[in-house]
């Protein structure tokens, strides 16, 4: 008797497509945050009470606030927040500094960083696969770093650290994941990060954006946890073909590089664009065969 595989459901694709347009719009909103003249920190403070909310929300629905936010391991949470912290400030000063679509075709560098942490600390297998897709991504890499004559833009290398910590932080759970879920990893993070930096933002800054600051902060937490309970929801759907699926997060390119043509009048290099496609093409490589 065989047994019949059940085919990921179509919903799954659109919750995770929604997801990756969610998380692309609640940086794109937060580099327009950042353009107008608001600071790391007062981004951090002034969007954290809408994403609370959220999460709450997020979690009422996907199994109960008790299932997702009752502290079982503090310690271990407290890591995941440092963690957090540390890519929020790579995560933002590169998309200060940074052309907004080359900021998220380096950031999508994390599923191969995540496979190297595998490698090196979990004992997985270096393949010809492996590496076929390390030197894919290695070009790649290189590719949107030296778009001209001028050489590495020292300041892409924001967004490459914050593509290695993402993994990290995505190991991390991985490998601890009967501790928490991954809402409440995400919820007591964001509170950890937000007393560190409250207490910076109160003691140095204290300053209040104005109405439009408000507004491109609130928008760039709404999306974000849109992003993330529609991903979620894909997660859920799937069941199997988890691999298939994370390949959708990768319109977060496409979109970013439309966004950035739309709203900053910035067109890739060439280069740029090919390098985005070698790391997509490695990431897409790394998700199938697992």
């Amino acid at each position: 008797m065989t047994t019949r595989v059940s085919k990921t459901p179509v919903a799954a694709f659109v919750f995770m497509t929604l997801g990756a347009t969610g998380l692309t719009l609640g940086d794109f909103f937060i580099k327009i945050a950042l353009s107008s003249g608001v600071t790391l920190a007062t981004l951090l403070v002034f969007a954290w009470p809408l994403t609370c909310v959220g999460l709450v929300a997020v979690a009422h629905i996907s199994g109960g606030v008790s299932h997702h936010l009752m502290p079982r391991h503090p310690w271990l949470l407290l890591i995941r927040a440092a963690l957090l912290l540390i890519m929020s400030w790579l995560n933002i000063t590169s998309l200060s500094l940074n052309p907004y679509a080359q900021h998220a075709m380096l950031f999508q560098l994390s599923p191969v960083f995540a496979l190297g942490l595998g490698i090196v600390f979990f004992g997985e297998k270096l393949t010809f696969r492996t590496i076929f897709v390390f030197a894919l991504c290695l070009i790649g890499t290189w590719l949107v770093l030296q778009p001209g004559t001028g050489g590495i833009t020292v300041a892409l290398l924001f967004a490459v650290c914050a593509a290695f910590v993402n993994a990290v932080t995505n190991a991390y759970i991985a490998f601890y994941k009967t501790a928490a879920t991954a809402v409440g990893y995400t919820f007591y993070a964001i509170n950890g990060v937000f007393i560190v930096v409250g207490l910076y933002w109160l003691l140095v800054e204290r300053v209040v954006p104005n109405v439009s600051g408000l507004m491109w902060i609130q928008l760039s937490a709404l999306f974000a946890v849109a992003g993330l309970a529609c991903v979620g929801r894909a997660f859920l759907l799937a069941h199997q073909n988890i691999g298939a699926l994370s390949t959708m997060l990768y319109v977060q390119i496409p979109i970013a590089v439309g966004l950035g043509v739309l709203v900053f009048d910035t067109v890739p290099p060439t280069t740029a664009l090919i390098g985005s496609c070698l790391i997509v093409l490695g990431g897409i490589i790394i998700s199938r065969n697992r």
